[in-house]
């Protein structure tokens, strides 16, 4: 019968919904529920004498590294002085015929965490429980979930994944490590050939021998590892539980790959290996106890432990030692652990990190995860959220956190353990479902591979030598080195390293340049024989090599040995501020700085900016007489037309009321004038009548002419004495 819900059920139902996407997004970081988990919401807490280091946070988002700009060199020219006499004469105006060109190439202060070329070789383990079990090889051993022919309980997908996307995994590692040239090559294994297993599977088996890019290794994993290892399905064929699954040959596999047996590591290049399982060693720091697994053989004992000691392998030209270690020796010989080996191995040490870097990821699934019901329930301190569970899966996951650490590689895992060292996992759970068809779809797994890293930088390389000189000059026009009669060019040279320390040495920063003549045209128009002039940071090729902070300069003589009689470009050179000052490159030649950089993918050929001269010719005959400087320019006075005085026709008695206005108005009106524009009109005061006449006004004021008369004879204007 059709059920309806009420509208207070449904409220319900979606309250619940929106609680469990919340718990899902920001709830604790446990086991998944899957086949044979115990559900997180009603686990119990891990036993009180579990390891400390596991790790209950929820994981963080992986960081995926990020492009930067690639290093490389900063290029500078310059000349003094910066103008010349032509023809190297000093007989112009600047009195010099010499230029003294200086050109210096300084390295990036600062680098990126890029290998030029990296080869990866992924290790990857095929124990039952790493996603390759055979339900059909008939023994399931103890384990609940696979009694009724199915998979077993909490098998990863991680090989299914790994064979379904293996040209999106190296795609990824490619595009999150854009200024590497990245390559992969493949291993398998899983036996171990001790009391703990069969005998079936191989201890050491290469897949894919020779490196390819990453576009290749889709079709060459699905050609050789599914097609012939797995019979081209998913499942490893009498993988079960009567095989080892706690613990495997990593020891062996990793010795192998290490010395290359079978790969062909180039010398060139930085090496990688990136191992992915679910296993501890053969080693006695890492033993483990199968008692409380679904293992075939954990019915047999009560204190089933993992053996201490790796048996030696022969790879044929080279076998290794007896119980070789995982990150530290025991035998005391140094070199006789796979963590040691990693430093000290040729294939290690010629590589250009002079290490191998072994990244780990251990997979979460059934042996990995101590809530799974793999752990068998009803033995002493076993089964799910056990003692010995949790034992057991953390020593598995610290033999990986200690792999890393020892190589400098990274570590991902189950999300819910942290490596002593801080690394945290981030895997989720993923079912496999059915074995035959089973689910390849794994997001933080793929986040896990794309995150690998390819170890410490050992190297601050930034500019690597090529086959022609790192740096090159070529004069333009009418420019020349200095000839000997002038001097000569007198070449200079200084190398300082990154530390300011300068570098020299027979064939370190050599002066003298390698000299190149060409018949053609100068960057004048005319024909003739062309040269240019290199040097190398290095003259000995292995360490023609410019390193973070590194700075090369060179100094030599120039003149200008023809017109144009102006500003001219020093240098042949590219780009705009060149072409604006008249430059060009001359018969495709330029002055340049030609390098391999960081990325070591594409030799890089790169311009020196433009040096200008300015350049005078030597001047015809005596120079002229200089004259003196004309005197100022004075505008003449603006000349005032003073009328003469008018006759006096008859005296005009003192008592006599003449107006001022009537008396002499235009002599008045010129003194007015006289007044606004010049002053030397003044001089002579008695030519004012105007002055004169007012005297009869007032008895006081009397002109100098009036002062003798008046002592004399009285009243009156008198004379002019």
């Amino acid at each position: 019968m059709r059920k309806v819900f009420g509208r207070r059920t449904l409220v319900l139902l979606l309250a619940g919904f929106v609680l469990g996407v919340l718990i899902g997004a920001f709830g604790p970081a446990v086991p998944a529920t899957s086949t044979g988990s115990i559900h997180p919401a009603i686990a119990p807490a891990p036993p009180v004498d579990a390891t400390p280091l596991v790790s209950l946070a929820a994981p963080a988002a992986i960081p995926v590294p990020s492009a930067q700009a690639v290093p490389g060199l900063t290029l500078s020219i310059s000349d003094n002085p910066r103008a010349v006499c032509a023809y190297g004469g000093t007989d112009c105006a600047v009195g010099n015929g010499v230029s003294r060109v200086t050109m210096t190439a300084e390295a990036s202060p600062n680098g990126i965490e890029a290998w030029p070329a990296v080869q990866v070789a992924f290790v990857v383990e095929t124990t039952a429980y790493d996603g390759v079990y055979d339900p059909s090889a008939g023994d399931p051993g103890n384990d609940v979930c696979a009694q009724g022919g199915g998979a077993v309980c909490d098998e990863s997908n991680g090989v299914p994944f790994f064979v379904a996307h293996a040209q999106q995994i190296a795609g990824a590692i490619q595009a999150a490590n854009p200024h590497s040239q990245v390559s992969f090559a493949m291993v398998d294994y899983f036996a171990t050939l001790d009391n703990f297993d069969d005998g079936d599977g191989l201890e050491y088996h290469v897949d894919i021998p020779s490196f390819v890019p990453a576009s290749d290794f889709g079709s060459a994993v699905a050609g050789s590892f599914q097609a012939n290892v797995l019979d081209g399905g998913y499942i490893y064929s009498d993988s079960d539980l009567s095989d080892n699954i706690l613990h495997s040959s990593v020891i062996t596999a990793l010795y192998g790959t290490i010395i290359g047996s079978g790969l062909d590591w180039s010398p060139n290049t930085h090496h990688v290996i990136v191992w992915m399982g679910s296993t501890v060693p053969r080693d006695p720091s890492f033993t483990i106890n199968y008692y409380p697994s679904s293992s075939d053989y954990a019915n047999y004992c009560q204190n089933c432990m993992s053996p201490g000691c790796e048996p030696s392998y022969n790879f044929g030209a080279v076998q290794s030692p007896e119980c070789e270690g995982w990150v530290r020796s025991n035998n005391g010989n140094v070199s006789d652990s796979i963590a040691g080996l990693a430093r000290t191995a040729p294939e290690c040490t010629d590589s250009i990190g002079k290490v191998c870097t072994v990244d780990v990821i251990d997979l979460y699934n059934g042996v990995t995860n101590p809530y799974s019901k793999q752990w068998v329930a009803g033995r002493t301190n076993g089964g799910p959220n056990s003692v010995l569970s949790w034992k057991d899966s953390t020593d598995i996951l610290l033999a990986g956190c200690a792999m890393a650490a020892a190589t400098g590689g990274t570590w991902n895992g189950p999300n819910y353990f942290s490596c002593p060292d801080g690394q945290t996992g981030q895997l989720q759970e993923v079912p496999i479902g059915s074995p035959y068809t089973p689910n390849t779809n794994n997001p933080t797994l793929l986040a896990a591979f794309r995150g690998i890293g390819f170890g410490p930088i050992e190297t601050t390389l930034v500019a690597n030598g090529t086959h022609q000189p790192m740096f090159q000059f070529a004069p333009y026009g009418a420019v020349q080195i200095a000839p000997a009669s002038l001097g000569g060019p007198n070449f200079t040279s200084s190398c300082a390293l990154g530390n300011g320390v300068l570098w020299a040495g027979p064939t370190h920063c050599v002066a003298e340049p390698v000299q190149a003549n060409y018949t053609g045209f100068s960057g004048s128009g005319a024909s003739g024989v062309y040269s240019t002039y290199g040097w190398n940071w290095s003259s000995n090729a292995s360490t023609n090599q410019m390193y973070i902070g590194d700075i090369w300069s060179v100094s030599f003589n120039v003149i200008v040995n023809g017109p144009p009689f102006a500003t001219v470009p020093v240098d042949a050179c590219l780009g705009y501020s060149c072409a604006v000052a008249g430059s060009q490159p001359v018969g495709g030649l330029y002055s340049w700085a030609a390098y391999l950089p960081i990325t070591n993918v594409t030799s890089v050929v790169e311009s020196f900016p433009v040096a200008v001269l300015t350049v005078e010719v030597t001047p015809v005959g005596p120079p002229p007489i200089a004259l003196p400087p004309p005197p100022p320019i004075v505008p003449p006075p603006i000349p005032i037309a003073i009328p003469p005085a008018l006759p006096v026709i008859s005296p005009i008695g003192i008592a006599a009321q003449v107006g001022v206005a009537n008396v002499a108005l235009q002599a008045a009106t010129a003194g007015f004038l006289g007044a606004g524009f010049i002053r030397v009109t003044q001089r002579n005061r008695p030519i004012s009548m105007a002055v004169a006449a007012m005297s009869g006004k007032n008895k006081n004021a009397v002109s100098m002419f009036e002062a003798g008369r008046q002592q004399s004879s009285g009243s009156g204007i008198g004379r002019f004495e």
